[in-house]
C-alpha cells in the first residue's frame, strides 16, 4: 500500500525512513478507525432519535382523542348498569343447550374455547361469548340498527382489540347490550363514551383476568 510522506524523508537512510512511514501508516490507521468510530455512533445517534421522535408521534394524542377520553372521564354510569347472579363456570360441549337467566347472558355454562376478541359480522354462539366474559372481556351485541351506529359499536371493538368482541345477536330485547362477567348496560341508541367508560370500568371484573 502507498502512502504519501515528505520528500526530505528520501534523504534519510532506508531504515530511519521505513520507521517513519511505518509510525505514519500507524497513526493513520488510528485515525481512521477513530473516524469510523465517530461515524457510527453519530449514526446510532441519529437512529435513536428519529426512533424517540416516531415513538412521540405514535404516542401523541389528537386534540380528538383528549377531547373524548375528558368526555369519558365526565360519563357517569350511575343507574345504567344492572347486575345479575354468577350462574356458574362449567364448561359444556357445544351442543348443550344451556338456558340463562339474563338476555345476553352475562355468566354460566360456556364452551371450553373462548371467542377470540374482535368484530364479527355474523352471531356467535352465547357459549363463546360467556368464556369471553369469564376472561374479562365485554361482549357488545346489537340488533337492528342502522350503519352509522354499526360503525361506531366496530370503532369501539378495534380501539379495544384486547378486550372487547362486537356481534349482532337477534335475540337481545335492546338494541345495544354492553355485558361484562355478572352485569350488562342496556342502549337504545350509541353512547360512545358511555361504551368506553363501561369498558374501562368493568374489564377484569371475573374470574380469568385475561382482557388487556
Amino acid at each position: 500500500m502507498n502512502i504519501d510522506y515528505p520528500d526530505e524523508w528520501n534523504q534519510l537512510p532506508r531504515h530511519e525512513r521505513r520507521k517513519k512511514i511505518k509510525e505514519l501508516r500507524r497513526g493513520q490507521g488510528r485515525k481512521s478507525s477513530l473516524t469510523k468510530k465517530v461515524r457510527n455512533w453519530t449514526l446510532a445517534l441519529a437512529a435513536l432519535v428519529l426512533a424517540i421522535v416516531g415513538i412521540i408521534q405514535l404516542t401523541k394524542k389528537s386534540p380528538e382523542q383528549i377531547a373524548f377520553e375528558q368526555q369519558v372521564e365526565a360519563v357517569s354510569l350511575d343507574g345504567k348498569v344492572e347486575d345479575s347472579e354468577i350462574e356458574g363456570s362449567n364448561h359444556v360441549p357445544s351442543s348443550t343447550e344451556v338456558e340463562y337467566k339474563t338476555n345476553p347472558p352475562t355468566s354460566g355454562d360456556h364452551l371450553a374455547e373462548a371467542k377470540g376478541w374482535g368484530v364479527y359480522n355474523k352471531e356467535i354462539d352465547d357459549k363463546a361469548g360467556v368464556h369471553g366474559l369469564e376472561h374479562g372481556g365485554i361482549w357488545i351485541t346489537y340488533k337492528n340498527i342502522d350503519d352509522e351506529t354499526k360503525q361506531i359499536l366496530e370503532e369501539i371493538g378495534k380501539s379495544n382489540s384486547q378486550s372487547v368482541i362486537v356481534s349482532p345477536r337477534e335475540a337481545n330485547d335492546d338494541k345495544i347490550v354492553v355485558a361484562s362477567w355478572g352485569k350488562m348496560m342496556k342502549l337504545e341508541s350509541i353512547d360512545k363514551a358511555a361504551i368506553q367508560k363501561y369498558i374501562d370500568s368493568n374489564k377484569n371484573l371475573s374470574p380469568e383476568k385475561i382482557a388487556r
